[in-house]
């Protein structure tokens, strides 16, 4: 089963009869028909005890699951050991909000990597990160580490399964958008996106209990790696795209005007992940509209995947 949500709270909520009343999200994400929220705490942990009792009071009755993204000062690529401590004590309240709230995925922008190359900010986070998980102990918790969407940041595809391979409780969490961005668009084609899509399942096959979380949003990235998250209907400006990239640069992809990666191969291929998870609409104001967009062209997936398997069925009933 996949879910489908929004991160944090979008305009459409604050627009809508529940506006006074942040704690009735889950109501209105399933009268949209979603089933996903995923709470903000990138400035820190600072949702109230009670809030997040009640959060999780209101998404149980609702059905809906609630994932939590950290605070972006999180960093386990630092070599200060000031920032170090501050990181721990930061990860491990939020682990405790995240208790409280029900949630079993806390998500973390893996850090910079202060302008060192080679393996040195990766083993730096892996032992960082590793240490912090080991004094948290045992937890149905995962610490999903998130794809970067920079260049200058720690955080490419082989980096986070590297990552996942390394350190017991850590699971990826794939961004469409930031991958798209980091690699200046190289999901631009349907195929490309299966490829990625081939990747993961192949990392998932080889775990004893696997794991993964996805992000999802078009992206407006330039030569350094992502600028701005998008909604799935917007387009570039033309004359100020030609400015920043000439004809054929990062960003003009296909040609089509949108910016990319597009809802509807993601969406298509979501379908080829083998385990349960949660899909999570970072569409620039308009996350529910992302998140819907999603759900339908899975479900249309679905679908047409069923009606294939039952005609097969349906012929080999029928021959003699």
């Amino acid at each position: 089963m996949i879910h489908f949500g929004v991160a944090g709270y979008p305009p459409a909520f604050n627009q809508s009869k529940y506006r006074k009343d942040r704690l009735a999200i889950s109501q209105w994400l399933i009268e949209l028909g979603l089933d996903a929220f995923e709470m903000q705490m990138t400035y820190g942990p600072r949702t109230s005890v009670e809030n997040c009792i009640e959060h999780r009071k209101r998404a149980e009755q609702a059905g809906i699951k609630i994932s939590v993204h950290a605070s972006y000062f999180i960093v386990f690529t630092s070599d200060d050991e000031t920032k170090i401590r501050q990181s721990n004590d930061t990860l491990k309240k939020t682990f405790e909000a995240a208790d409280l709230l029900g949630a079993t995925a806390v998500v973390l922008h893996p850090g910079p990597l202060y302008g060192r190359d080679g393996r040195e900010p990766l083993d730096r986070f892996i032992e960082n990160a590793g240490r912090c998980l080991g004094e948290i102990g045992k937890t149905e918790i995962g610490l999903f580490v998130e794809t970067a969407g920079k260049i200058g940041q720690l955080g490419s595809i082989d980096e986070i399964l590297d990552i996942c391979r390394h350190v017991d409780g850590v699971f990826p969490c794939i961004d469409f958008g930031h991958v798209h961005a980091r690699t200046l668009g190289s999901l631009e084609e349907p195929k490309a996106i299966d490829s990625l899509v081939d990747q993961l399942v192949s990392f998932i096959e080889s775990k004893i209990n696997p794991r993964i979380h996805f992000h999802y949003t078009p992206i407006h990235f330039g030569h350094r790696g992502e600028i701005q998250h998008r909604a799935i209907d917007d387009r570039y400006a033309p004359i100020a795209q030609h400015a920043m990239f000439g004809m054929h640069g990062p960003g003009e992809g296909s040609g089509d005007g949108f910016y990319h990666p597009r809802v509807d191969p993601v969406g298509r291929a979501l379908r080829r992940i083998p385990i349960d998870c949660t899909v999570i609409s970072e569409t620039h104001n308009s996350q529910e509209v992302g998140a819907l967009a999603l759900k339908r062209i899975f479900a249309t997936r679905a679908q047409s995947i069923g009606e294939q398997e039952n005609k097969r069925k349906s012929q080999k009933r029928a021959q003699p």
